[in-house]
């Protein structure tokens, strides 16, 4: 095998010098590894579709073989918050037009429709949790992300225990933070 820094016929080398091409050849290897380890082949147009216990798992994909072939193809609060412009029909199908967060939700932003809840940033929606809360909603009604995945009870649970109270599973609890960012696992597009 012909290494770069590792000449073929190396017998006449110091031992030192064939050490430091071991360990050139290695440190290459070790570092190629990783980033070839990490490439998936799954669609560029879909996420993992995990509940939220077992995102929460720490087995993850040992425990179940399956969990490899679903996939998510929720949209972003961004998708949403432009969608009423240019989708208008996509709001109307996901009975999202006109909805009141607080109605889904049962609390929060008053008088404040899902719609306008995307629109908030800053102070107003810490870590964007209503947002992508919403968008997790009228992802879940248009089917793109399942219910036996993530049902309207599971998000609502998630903004009952969004100051660091939800737990996905036992021993393991969310805060807005953390929420927000398994939501975001499911929402490619």
């Amino acid at each position: 095998m012909n290494v770069p820094d590792h000449p073929v016929n190396s017998e006449n080398q110091p031992k030192e010098n064939k050490q430091r091409a071991r360990r050139r050849f290695v440190r290459g290897v070790g570092v190629a590894v990783p980033v070839v380890m990490t490439v998936r082949s799954t669609s560029a147009l879909a996420a993992q579709c995990f509940a939220p216990s077992a995102a929460a798992s720490i087995a993850l994909l040992s425990s179940r073989l399956d969990r490899e072939t679903l996939n998510c193809t929720g949209r972003t609060p961004g998708f949403w918050g432009n969608a009423w412009k240019t989708h208008a029909t996509v709001w109307e199908t996901s009975g999202g037009e006109g909805r009141l967060f607080s109605d889904v939700f049962g609390g929060g932003f008053p008088g404040k429709s899902l719609k306008e809840v995307m629109a908030l940033n800053g102070n107003q929606d810490k870590w964007q949790l209503g947002a992508h809360l919403s968008a997790a909603y009228l992802n879940n009604k248009m089917g793109w992300v399942p219910d036996t995945v993530m049902s309207p009870q599971d998000l609502r649970d998630m903004w009952a225990g969004k100051n660091g109270t939800y737990t996905p599973t036992a021993g393991v609890t969310w805060g807005g933070e953390a929420i927000v960012a398994y939501l975001q696992t499911t929402m490619p597009l």
